[in-house]
């Protein structure tokens, strides 16, 4: 089944608590004390967040972070690209990043190809729509997807 890495994870919760607490400049310490997780890795995963322009950092006694975008213009799907680097296909012969069809060994005879490309789509169309604005708690709504 598709799963969110652990960084992924970590970097949706950080700009989640970056959005609630809106106009607060925010610790990796904030964030790893609230939802009881590694600060090492919360520093790491802020960091890469701030190197792909998704959060601002402050440096200083009162250092951290804040979203650099509102959360209505941030998408899961920017996040998941700021860390993982790339879209997360779901089957190698999908994902464009370095894997090509060679190494697919099924190739002259797969019948899923296609199937799975229309719900890579429609994963990436969902990752795309859905922003950091929804993630917090007084905008989360029930999300459905028609496969």
């Amino acid at each position: 089944m598709l799963k969110l890495s652990k960084r992924v994870e970590y970097a949706l919760l950080s700009v989640q608590e970056m959005a609630r607490r809106r106009g607060n400049v925010v610790s990796a310490k904030d964030i790893a004390t609230r939802f009881e997780i590694s600060q090492t890795l919360v520093a790491k995963v802020l960091q890469q967040l701030a190197q792909k322009n998704i959060i601002r950092s402050f440096h200083g006694v009162h250092g951290g972070y804040e979203l650099a975008l509102e959360p209505q213009c941030l998408s899961i799907a920017d996040v998941i690209e700021a860390i993982e680097g790339r879209s997360g296909a779901i089957v190698e012969c999908q994902d464009h990043h370095g894997h090509d069809e060679a190494n697919c060994n099924v190739l002259s005879t797969c019948t899923i190809r296609e199937p799975l490309s229309i719900l890579q789509e429609r994963i990436a169309a969902t990752f795309n729509s859905m922003t950091v604005a929804e993630l917090t708690p007084q905008n989360i709504v029930p999300l459905i997807i028609d496969l």
